[in-house]
């Protein structure tokens, strides 16, 4: 006679423990698993802490459009230097000569201060008692989106602040986008356009992601001039796909368009239409996000409310490499119609 296993006794892998939170404490065909019986097991408090985290980081991962193009440096200290990425420069070596030496300038360096970024989330004794394991799933996803969100929106306030500013309808260069009468109306011409992409390409960059709002893209779509013509299938008015939040691969200049609800948005008022900002960068050497502690969690008990905590945490900073030249911004363009000049020639 076969002897029957105990439910602390099914619950010693991380795997079993994968299993009845994805399947709502479902374990296998015989056994329920209750979330009061789950934190009973002497490894509950080892093996939930990684379930969760695992959620965590799954959940933090479907929002990132930003954040994906940074590079990850792995940090011990609270702040760290970074010099200009771009200083050391190759030569032509005569024979018998020595290399010239090179070093890295920290002139333009950039520091980094790593701070600490994080959120609670509770639940009753009454949710654990009653076997809500998707309550607790809920609650744990939306952390995780909110974590992402927060640096979705640092990543977006560095580019702002170290951007190369080719456009500044607030007080610098305006943009010299047209209104339906023929006069400048803040938005961006297609000759602005390509005057951010020549500013990415003088600092030595190409130009691969435009990171605009979402409310700007259908200004995009409507603007003839925007339009790629030289191919039937290409253009802005594309399919809008992808996870990653790839609105179009086939844009002008063969850009992918990121529509980020975390660029800066002023919206209209009266008369006055809304405002963002564009983005151009090259995500190819962009800046780099500062890694102290990864994503995880501290679990407690409140027994003066009947309360079960988790604390969601992580400590990093973002920054931009050199003087922002892998990035060009037009700040506060005007979300209003752009129209283009059209010259005829009449012939007597």
């Amino acid at each position: 006679m076969s002897q029957e296993v105990s439910i602390q006794e099914l619950l010693q892998t991380p795997e079993a423990w994968d299993q009845i939170w994805k399947e709502n404490g479902q374990l296998d065909e015989k056994n329920k698993v209750t979330l009061k019986e789950a934190f009973l097991t002497p490894d509950a408090p080892i093996l939930f802490q990684k379930v969760i985290s695992n959620t965590l980081r799954e959940a933090a991962e479907a929002p990132a459009l930003v954040t994906p193009m940074l590079d990850t440096i792995r940090i011990n200290s609270r702040t760290l230097e970074i010099p200009a990425v771009n200083a050391i420069q190759a030569a032509i070596i005569p024979e018998a000569q020595e290399y010239p030496e090179q070093a890295l300038a920290f002139e333009r360096q950039v520091e980094g201060k790593v701070s600490k970024k994080g959120v609670k989330v509770v639940f009753s004794d009454e949710v654990i008692a009653d076997s809500q394991w998707d309550i607790v799933g809920l609650h744990v996803r939306a952390a995780g989106r909110a974590m992402a969100r927060k640096k979705e929106q640092i990543a977006l306030d560095r580019f702002r602040d170290a951007a190369v500013v080719v456009f500044d309808n607030t007080g610098g260069v305006a943009t010299t986008g047209l209104g339906a009468t023929g006069t400048v109306n803040q938005t961006l011409s297609w000759q602005d356009f390509l005057t951010m992409a020549a500013a990415i390409h003088a600092e030595n960059h190409v130009p691969t992601d435009l990171i605009i709002h979402p409310l700007m893209w259908p200004v995009f779509l409507g603007a003839a001039q925007f339009q790629n013509s030289f191919s039937p299938n290409s253009g802005w008015n594309q399919n809008v796909s992808s996870k990653a939040g790839v609105a179009n691969a086939t844009a002008p200049l063969g850009l992918n368009v990121q529509l980020s609800p975390y660029v800066s948005f002023t919206p209209a008022v009266g008369q006055t239409p809304a405002k963002s900002d564009i983005f151009l960068v090259d995500r190819n050497e962009i800046g780099a996000l500062l890694v102290r502690d990864d994503l995880g969690i501290d679990e407690w008990t409140d027994q003066t409310r009947d309360l079960q905590a988790l604390k969601m945490r992580e400590r990093y900073d973002i920054i931009c490499y050199g003087d922002g030249e892998g990035i060009a911004v037009a700040k506060d363009v005007s979300l209003a119609p752009s129209y283009s000049v059209q010259l005829n020639k009449t012939v007597a």
